[in-house]
């Protein structure tokens, strides 16, 4: 899921008392979450905690696109929106500026992928686990029978496209016969699955996906943001993504086919295609195309 695109004159200003400022402990830094993405955000902010006790500063504001999702878990942090709001000072001022975002033209960034890029900006090591992401509380209370399902993405690249939609029907028919209500959570519907107890798609309101998602004993879905928003809450995670390799996420119950070409995600910088090898031949992308519903299906049951 991503954010609308923003123009200059709407986005919060600020104003750096020390630029360039290598030794962050005791200063007030504004760390701004540079991405209009949901699953960036979600591992954002899964290295707050790290930032804080690695470099010790004294007050820290977290700017993001998502302040709705985003929540301060420590007394000196302060989440505000990324954008102006009415009533607000022309400028914040803080010591410095950290930029966290994923530059595509980084090759180190695409080798290490999201939270290798993370650590990079923040200045951490980079052997540090992932840690929990800073989302606002909410209760779980997990039907044993419904299942949420996020089939679809805005970037092509990351279906799972197997016979167009028969591998994602296999996939709601098997549910069915195990007794499982399966509830659609993408915001597209190309795929016109039959069998879904409810589709709640097209919703612009990422708390309708939420709810549906806490309620669920399991996600299936892509590397996308509502994989990321399902892992943040603690609910088991079915990604079915070979365009990506396993570092660049979370764990999970990950399907991929390692004997076909895959990763490509985090092989080469600034992808402009939906399959930089092999487009136009018989073998594009097979890092999803050769991912069958029976790999999927096991994958499910080993997380029900």
């Amino acid at each position: 899921m991503k954010k609308r695109a923003w123009r200059e004159d709407e986005l919060l200003k600020y104003k750096q008392r020390q630029p360039g400022l290598i030794d962050w402990a005791g200063v007030h830094l504004l760390v701004h979450f540079d991405s209009f993405c949901l699953g960036d955000t979600i591992c954002f902010s899964a290295y707050l905690d790290a930032l804080l006790q690695y470099h010790r500063p004294r007050q820290v504001t977290v700017t993001t696109f998502f302040p709705e999702l985003i929540s301060s878990q420590h007394h000196s942090v302060e989440v505000v929106s990324a954008y102006l709001q009415p009533g607000w000072p022309d400028f914040i001022e803080v010591d410095a500026l950290v930029t966290v975002g994923y530059d595509k033209a980084n090759l180190d960034h695409t080798l290490g992928g999201m939270q290798w890029a993370v650590k990079d900006c923040l200045r951490l090591p980079q052997g540090l686990a992932i840690g929990r992401p800073w989302v606002k509380p909410r209760r779980r209370a997990a039907l044993l029978n419904k299942v949420a399902i996020a089939p679809e993405s805005l970037k092509p690249i990351a279906r799972w496209n197997w016979h167009g939609a028969r591998g994602w029907q296999e996939v709601v028919d098997h549910l069915n016969s195990k007794g499982k209500e399966v509830h659609m959570v993408s915001y597209e519907n190309e795929l016109q699955l039959q069998g879904l107890k409810a589709s709640w798609h097209g919703n612009s309101d990422l708390d309708i996906a939420l709810g549906h998602i806490l309620q669920s004993e399991l996600f299936i879905g892509l590397s996308s943001g509502l994989a990321w928003l399902a892992w943040a809450y603690g609910v088991p995670v079915v990604m079915i993504s070979g365009f990506t390799k396993s570092h660049n996420e979370f764990p999970c119950y990950r399907v991929m086919q390692p004997a076909a070409c895959h990763g490509c995600f985090n092989t080469f910088t600034e992808i402009r295609s939906n399959c930089p090898l092999f487009e136009g031949t018989d073998r594009a992308n097979e890092c999803h195309t050769r991912i069958t519903p029976e790999m999927v299906i096991a994958k499910i049951d080993d997380a029900l």
